[in-house]
């Protein structure tokens, strides 16, 4: 009878000290996980702030002022403090405009992002149209989108 009351109280001892070890594995998991998402949200600010949000914009071509500097008169951009139709002069490199032969009057939509005291090019792509006077020597209403003009 003490052999099966031992047996009883040893099983118990048993269940309880497995339960415990349970208990305390989830609890670490639950720890190991919480400090996973803290330093994945850590990480996802530090990106941010290291890296700071690109603009996107719609404008036109005022000029290439130098190899590596393209004009653009564009829309608002209220995260730079800019209005609209100012001239914003973007730091690019030249492989980034190679592709595009941009001239004055063409309509483009760029990401620009600041970097010190300079705008900087992230994507440029031009959109369909130039702004160009007519042919026949009458102004163009200020801002008119005119057809490109043929290539020959």
């Amino acid at each position: 009878m003490i052999s099966a009351r031992m047996r009883q109280a040893d099983a118990g001892r048993t269940r309880s000290s497995a339960s415990l070890r349970s208990l305390a594995r989830t609890r670490g998991l639950l720890v190991v996980l919480f400090v996973v998402l803290v330093a994945a949200f850590a990480a996802g600010l530090w990106g941010t702030i290291l890296r700071p949000a690109a603009y996107e914009v719609q404008g036109q071509v005022v000029a290439r002022a130098a190899p590596n500097l393209l004009l653009v008169r564009h829309e608002a951009i209220a995260g730079l403090g800019m209005s609209a139709m100012e001239t914003m002069a973007v730091s690019v490199t030249p492989d980034q405009l190679a592709p595009l032969d941009l001239e004055p009057g063409d309509r483009v939509r760029l990401a620009v992002r600041p970097r010190g005291d300079d705008i900087v090019l992230v994507w440029i792509e031009r959109l369909g149209g130039r702004l160009r006077p007519p042919s026949d020597g009458r102004r163009a209403p200020s801002g008119a989108l005119l057809p490109a003009t043929p290539q020959n």
